[in-house]
C-alpha cells in the first residue's frame, strides 16, 4: 500500500505539472476566465471519474469545504504570479504547501511518529530542490509586498486544503465528488461577482486543463488516503519539476546553459528528498 501511495502521489505530480500546458498552447492570457472554465472541466470530470471508480455522487460538507479552500487559494495564487512572476511565486507556494501539509500531518494528525528525522530531512531537500528548479525564469515583479502576501496565504491554504476531510475522517471515495463540486461552486460565485464575459477563446483548452488537473486530484487524494498528509501532499510537489521540464523541453523557455544546469541540480536534490521522505 505504501508503494501504491507513493506512485499515486507521483502520478498526481505528473498531472498537476502538466495541466497548464493546453491553456499555454492556446496563447490566451485571460487567467480569470481560464480558471472558471477549468472548474467546469473539474466538475464534469469529477462526475465521470466518480462513476468510473464507483464513488458516490453525494454531498459531503467536508469535501465541499476542501474544494472551496483549494479554489480560493488558486484565485489568490494568480495574484502572486501576476505580482511576483512565476519564477518567484512558484518556489514560495510549493515550499509552503510542503511545509504546512507536513506539519499538519506530523504535529496534528501524528502520521510520522517514527521517522521524524528522515521526514524533516526529506522535506528540507524537496524545498531546496523546488527553489532551485523553479527560480530559473525572469523575475519581473510589479508589487512585491502584495505578491509575497498572496503567495504566503495561498501556499498555506493549499497545504491545509485536506484538513477538513482529515478531521472528519472521510474516505477519498466519499469526498472526491464533493470536492469537485466545491471547486465549481466557488468558481461560479467568483465568475458572477466579477461579471466575467464568457468567451470561446481557449474554451476547449481550459476544459482539458480542468480534466487533467482533476485526474491528478484523484491520484492525490488516493495518495493521502494511503500514506497520509505528511507524505502524500509534499510528494505531489514534484509537479514543479514536471512543469519546469515542460517549459525547458517543449516550450523552450529556458535557453541559458547555466539555468539548465541549475534545473538539473535542483531536480537531483528534489528527487533525493522524495526518496528519503518516501522511506520515512
Amino acid at each position: 500500500m505504501e508503494n501504491l501511495g507513493v506512485l499515486s502521489a507521483l502520478g498526481a505530480a505528473l498531472a498537476w505539472g502538466s495541466y497548464f500546458v493546453p491553456f499555454k498552447k492556446s496563447k490566451s492570457h485571460k487567467l480569470i476566465l481560464f480558471q472558471f472554465v477549468m472548474t467546469i472541466g473539474i466538475l464534469i470530470s469529477g462526475i465521470i471519474l466518480s462513476i468510473m471508480m464507483g464513488f458516490p455522487l453525494s454531498f459531503n460538507i467536508f469535501g465541499v469545504l476542501t474544494g472551496v479552500i483549494w479554489a480560493i487559494a488558486n484565485t489568490i495564487s494568480l495574484s502572486a504570479v501576476l505580482n511576483l512572476g512565476i519564477s518567484r511565486a512558484a518556489p514560495i507556494l510549493a515550499s509552503l504547501v510542503i511545509l504546512s501539509s507536513f506539519l499538519w500531518g506530523t504535529v496534528v494528525f501524528n502520521e510520522l511518529s517514527t521517522g521524524m528525522k528522515a521526514g524533516f530531512s526529506g522535506i528540507g531537500l524537496i524545498i531546496l530542490g523546488v527553489v532551485l528548479v523553479s527560480s530559473t525564469g525572469n523575475a519581473q515583479s510589479q508589487n512585491v509586498r502584495k505578491g509575497l502576501l498572496a503567495a504566503i496565504v495561498a501556499g498555506l491554504m493549499f497545504g491545509s486544503q485536506f484538513v477538513p476531510v482529515k478531521i472528519g475522517q472521510i474516505e477519498a471515495r466519499d469526498f472526491f465528488f464533493s470536492m469537485s463540486l466545491g471547486i465549481f461552486l466557488t468558481g461560479l460565485v467568483t465568475f458572477l461577482i466579477k461579471r466575467i464575459k464568457l468567451e470561446k477563446e481557449a474554451l476547449k483548452e481550459s476544459l482539458l486543463s480542468g480534466i487533467i488537473w482533476n485526474i491528478g486530484n484523484l491520484l492525490g487524494v488516493m495518495a493521502i488516503s494511503l500514506i497520509g498528509l505528511a507524505k502524500g501532499l509534499p510528494l505531489t510537489q514534484v509537479a514543479v519539476l514536471v512543469a519546469v521540464v515542460w517549459g525547458l523541453v517543449y516550450f523552450r523557455e529556458i535557453t541559458q546553459k547555466k539555468q539548465k544546469i541549475q534545473v538539473m541540480i535542483g531536480a537531483i536534490i528534489l528527487l533525493l528528498g522524495v526518496v528519503i521522505l518516501s522511506s520515512a
